[in-house]
């Protein structure tokens, strides 16, 4: 069994009550609409050190993967320039595999201990392209 730190269980916990409140209604806004991604992808690194919230375009390798509530789950994505959770409802991810995601960027607060231990993370809201690992 794997064991993972405080520091992300917390982490996974704030997200799963703060973000999870409003995917519903993030799914249902964006029902039906075609993402024409292009060339407008963003690196990891850039779109964390933005500190602008929004919609991002990323593309990389899935490099683990955390079982959520059903049918939640929480990917890491790392391309050259670093990593970045993402939260999402679809299923058929392999560790591995590489993926081209639209998504928002948000930024949870974990403030513990007189610090500030938050991370931004992505909720995909379209996987355009999947590889799988080969």
């Amino acid at each position: 069994m794997r064991q993972f730190t405080a520091k992300s269980l917390i982490f996974f916990n704030l997200l799963l009550v703060g973000g999870l409140s409003g995917c519903a209604s993030l799914a249902q806004a964006t029902n039906g609409i075609n993402f024409g991604l292009g060339n407008n992808i963003t690196n990891i690194s850039d779109a964390k050190s933005s500190q602008q919230q929004g919609i991002v375009n990323l593309q990389g390798q899935v490099t683990d993967i955390v079982p959520l509530m059903e049918p939640w789950q929480a990917y890491q994505l790392q391309d050259a320039s670093g990593t970045v959770w993402v939260i999402t409802s679809q299923a058929g991810l392999s560790k591995a595999d590489r993926v081209l995601i639209k998504g928002n960027l948000r930024y949870q607060s974990i403030p513990l201990d007189r610090q500030e231990l938050g991370d931004f993370y992505i909720e995909e809201q379209e996987r355009t392209k999947q590889t799988p690992a080969s």
